[in-house]
């Protein structure tokens, strides 16, 4: 049996959410250290979450799909068929997650969107002459 957990991050400024599970069977400490060393400033990412690799990467994919839900202006994605879409190509896919993995819904990094609420309601104004 798969060792899943659920993750729910949000940013309290905007309020926007996004619910991720992870196959800790999959997304293990070396593997995460490998994702993790990927990317620039890989040492902070650790140090901010209390030197645990794991969830820097976590925390690392929620950025990473909430800036893909901002590309396109916000969004809303509540059902398993949309979530897998936006894991596959807005994670999975994307160069440094190491793709996806026939018959998972986890891919090689072992994380799935579950849903995300990301929307933007940009209220602006004209302002001067």
């Amino acid at each position: 049996m798969a060792n899943l957990k659920k993750y729910t991050l949000v940013d309290s400024w905007k309020e926007w959410s996004i619910t991720l599970e992870v196959d800790h069977d999959i997304l293990t400490k070396e593997r995460a250290t490998e994702i993790n060393g990927f990317w620039s400033d890989a040492e902070y990412r650790i140090s901010d979450e209390d030197d645990d690799v794991v969830m820097a990467v976590i925390k690392m994919a929620a950025k990473h799909l909430t800036y893909a839900f901002l590309e396109i202006g916000g969004g809303v994605c509540v059902d398993d068929e949309s979530a897998g879409y936006w894991t596959r190509d807005n994670l999975q896919n994307e160069e440094g997650w190491g793709g996806t993995v026939k018959g998972s819904a986890f891919g090689w990094c072992g994380i799935r969107l579950v849903s995300a609420d990301v929307e933007v309601d940009l209220d602006l104004e004209f302002q001067g002459d």
